[in-house]
């Protein structure tokens, strides 16, 4: 009402909002699929849209409000995906860093929804990729924002790699040193299947900066075997084409360490 009346009404209370919103957050957490019936019986759909849309001196309720609409993605996708379409712009203009945690939150919802939404993000892609490889590219990024685009721009590999692959090597190298210090996870698990397939589809677009892939492989600790497949064949792939001479060359350049655990662990 505020919004189509401001004269007639009050402003809405904006501390008010953000813990509401964090409330909300908790209970889709806590809750998980359960949440569904509460969702099911409110308008809060409609509700979450106009809080991510308030441009306004509190950058604080969109970075709630991204953080909300991420954990109902993971807990119940179905109420989610009929606003996917008004609610991906809203997440690109808001990949700003500028505002750390409005941009780190929303891009953590745009990796959740992507794992949702499979070859369906295709037509999103070009909303929000090119902002992402600026940010994971950008100097004095803080460091969970750059986990957090890496993560997201490799689930956008996952589930649309042939839209993706062609900009690889405009993220490649920082994408690797990113994720090389976090511990194995799922979202881990998922962006390295991401950065895989994309190799899969533009093997060029790794080949400068090889030394890097191999050192955030050899940052796992116990992939799963279907993963560990993956890292095999792009290791002895990129091995045969260019040939052994070549290879131990190339592998002269190894820190000990890397040498030693991707010999012990993929045979190269």
């Amino acid at each position: 009402m505020y919004s189509q009346q401001p004269d007639q009404y009050e402003a809405p209370d904006k501390d008010f909002m953000i813990v509401a919103l964090d409330l909300l957050s908790g209970l889709a957490e806590g809750l998980g699929g359960h949440v569904d019936t509460l969702v099911s019986r409110s308008n809060i759909m409609t509700l979450l849209f106009q809080c991510m849309q308030s441009q306004d001196t509190m950058p604080e309720v969109r970075q709630s409000s991204f953080a909300l609409l991420g954990d109902l993605t993971k807990a119940c996708f179905p109420h989610v995906k009929p606003c996917i379409a008004e609610f991906m712009p809203i997440l690109g203009t808001n990949l700003n860093p500028e505002f750390i945690s409005v941009c780190n939150n929303a891009t953590w919802a745009i990796g959740e929804i992507c794992m949702q939404m499979g070859v369906e993000m295709q037509p999103y892609i070009a909303m929000v990729l090119s902002q992402l490889v600026e940010i994971i590219n950008r100097p004095n990024t803080p460091k969970t924002l750059l986990e957090n685009t890496a993560i997201t721009i490799g689930r956008l590999g996952y589930v649309c790699p042939q839209e993706v692959a062609p900009v690889l090597p405009q993220f490649i190298r920082p994408w690797c040193t990113s994720l090389r210090n976090i511990r194995d996870n799922e979202e881990k698990d998922s962006a390295f299947r991401g950065i895989c397939m994309m190799i899969g589809v533009n093997p060029g677009g790794v080949v400068q900066d090889f030394i890097f892939f191999c050192d955030a492989v050899a940052s796992w600790v116990s992939p799963k075997d279907d993963l560990r497949d993956m890292f095999y064949k792009i290791l002895h792939g990129f091995k045969e084409q260019v040939g052994e001479e070549n290879w131990q060359q190339f592998s002269e350049q190894f820190p000990p360490l890397l040498k030693e655990r991707l010999a012990a662990c993929y045979g190269v």
